[in-house]
């Protein structure tokens, strides 16, 4: 009997173990979801991108505090003027200007249109660092190949979503109507293009994140302390920016409503939680194994926008999401088949072994505090 009850608790310790790692990474697109539809509902209402920029990261930043004080105590001795440059550069890339663009074109689009984008950001790290050749194409290989078909499939995906609407299907009561206009982008914006410059921008600053970060830990590897000084340094550059875009008092009043909770949440479950469970995730299954869920926080935001926000979404969104979730996919197969299985797993998705296999792994932590994603996702 004894015997039964044991060989039982055994089985389930080993279910729970094969569970965590991927129940970690469904909670984090949740919160990655709920960050994405709270941000534009409390966007459609006015409130100033940097002042909420400016709150979060002091949130973000007394969130990591108890982790930077207890694992690396004593590590602010090791700062000089180089790493405080590459901290606020890693800032300025990484918060300031990537979160900064994604809440301007976040404004101008809808939370769906805005989420693809961040799917983008492994594609176009991919791009940047064959530009800058820290990677090669591998047209020699199976996997080169894939990994550019996912390229392609993504980027065609993203041009589809921005140039293309189709029929309009509807949640609410479920009739397909042929039109080329999506009403819920329109109640919200008539700068689809603005949006869509600012969250191209948003991409391109988190894949030259991913560079400067891992310059920063090169430099200065400890990953708590490394992330509360770039949130305090982030939210000095979004208070500056604000108070110089906007100086008007109420804009930087916080009020018992959604723009607090969106501060609270986005500051210490997306910046502190997110950033903790993939900081023990990917040292145990690799950076490529979070990026796998990424997805998910789209699909999650596409069907809970229309159901709660918009109503409706089109054709064109849906054959774009899916080209966007197919190349990156592809694009995470060929880049799983063209590298040894070592290699992947203490590899950055842009950084050919160029640091040590624990920077590597934490600069992909480090990377999802604002995200998607994977991120980059995270974004992230």
């Amino acid at each position: 009997m004894g015997g039964e009850v044991g060989a039982e608790e055994r089985k389930g310790k080993q279910i729970l173990e094969l569970l965590k790692d991927p129940l970690s990474m469904i909670l984090v697109q949740v919160l990655t979801t709920g960050m994405f539809l709270l941000s534009k509902a409390v966007l459609n209402k006015g409130h100033s991108v940097f002042a909420i920029l400016t709150y979060r990261c002091i949130v973000g930043a007394l969130f990591v505090l108890p982790f930077a004080l207890y694992i690396e105590r004593g590590k602010w001795k090791e700062l000089n003027w180089m790493v405080v440059f590459w901290i606020f550069l890693n800032a300025l890339m990484g918060i300031t200007g990537a979160m900064g663009f994604y809440y301007y074109g976040l404004c101008d689009t809808n939370a769906t249109y805005a989420a693809s984008f961040l799917n983008l950001v492994p594609v176009l790290t991919f791009l940047f660092a064959v530009v800058v050749r820290l990677e090669r194409l591998g047209f020699d290989s199976r996997g080169g190949r894939i990994k550019i078909l996912g390229t392609i499939l993504c980027v065609g995906g993203a041009m589809v979503i921005s140039m293309y609407n189709g029929a309009t299907i509807h949640i609410t009561s479920p009739k397909w109507e042929t039109n080329t206009v999506k009403k819920g982008f329109d109640a919200s914006s008539n700068h689809k293009v603005r949006g869509t410059l600012f969250l191209i921008a948003s991409c391109l600053c988190f894949s030259t994140w991913v560079i400067v970060q891992a310059k920063l830990l090169q430099r200065y590897p400890f990953k708590y302390c490394a992330t509360m000084y770039t949130c305090v340094a982030a939210s000095l550059q979004s208070a500056v920016l604000g108070l110089i875009l906007n100086a008007s008092r109420s804009k930087w009043i916080l009020r018992w409503n959604l723009e607090l909770l969106l501060v609270v949440y986005s500051g210490a479950l997306n910046t502190g939680a997110v950033f903790c469970l993939i900081s023990w995730v990917v040292p145990r299954k690799g950076p490529s194994y979070a990026t796998m869920f990424n997805a998910l926080s789209l699909i999650l935001t596409t069907i809970l926008e229309a159901v709660f926000m918009t109503g409706d979404f089109t054709v064109g969104s849906l054959i774009g999401i899916t080209m966007i979730i197919g190349g990156l996919y592809a694009y995470l197969w060929g880049r799983g088949h063209q590298l040894p299985s070592k290699q992947i797993r203490d590899e950055e998705s842009i950084i050919e072994v160029s640091t040590s296999q624990r920077v590597e792994e934490d600069v992909y932590c480090s990377q999802e505090i604002e995200n998607l994603s994977v991120q980059y996702q995270n974004p992230r």
